[in-house]
């Protein structure tokens, strides 16, 4: 099964008053590397980041080994990025795993976990902590058209629910799905990243 990565990256970082949170510094290197180098590192074949707001900064500190889709219609909110990523991809794409820019402490082999479960026949695939669908979330190709005409400020997780019946849930260490969106976030966040590395 030929799978992609999306990195979401075109936010507007609006609860981080002062900070534009995804290049601040986390151990030693932007925020959103942390997801870039995981999605990386993991069994994907392609990595495809989507970058708005700011763009020129994300773009900036991004490795050459992945694609920059740039969303102009970032203000829409995730959805548009989601849309603009599944554009994107090349028709071989079997599978797509989403990740998001501000969440650093995914696990490479939480992506192939994920990857895992479409191999076995799964249409979608997601994290999950005390039953909720969480970030990162994986879709079949079958899913694709589904994907490309979500609106709004709202990712995937509803087109999850939509089909949880024939999904299946990863559970993940708690660590892995925090969400770097307040200054508090990032200070717990800076907290762990001295015991990790890249």
């Amino acid at each position: 099964m030929i799978a992609y990565a999306i990195v979401l990256a075109a936010g507007g970082s609006t609860r981080m008053r002062d900070k534009f949170k995804l290049t601040v510094d986390l151990g030693g290197r932007p925020l959103v590397l942390w997801s870039v180098y995981t999605a990386l590192r993991s069994s994907v074949k392609g990595v495809i980041v989507v970058t708005g707001n700011r763009a020129d900064e994300v773009e900036g500190v991004l490795p050459r080994d992945v694609k920059v889709v740039r969303n102009a219609e970032w203000r829409e909110g995730m959805s548009s990025s989601i849309r603009a990523g599944v554009r994107a991809l090349p028709d071989s794409v079997e599978a797509l795993v989403i990740l998001v820019g501000d969440q650093p402490f995914v696990r490479s082999s939480t992506i192939d976990r994920l990857v895992e479960a479409l191999r076995r026949g799964r249409v979608v695939a997601y994290c999950t902590l005390d039953g909720d669908v969480r970030n990162p979330v994986a879709f079949r190709r079958v899913l694709f058209p589904e994907l490309s005409s979500i609106t709004g400020d709202r990712g995937a997780k509803e087109l999850v629910r939509r089909h949880l019946a024939d999904g299946e849930g990863v559970t993940v260490d708690p660590i892995e799905l925090l969400d770097v969106d307040t200054e508090t976030d990032l200070m717990r966040a800076l907290d762990l990243a001295r015991s990790r590395s890249l």
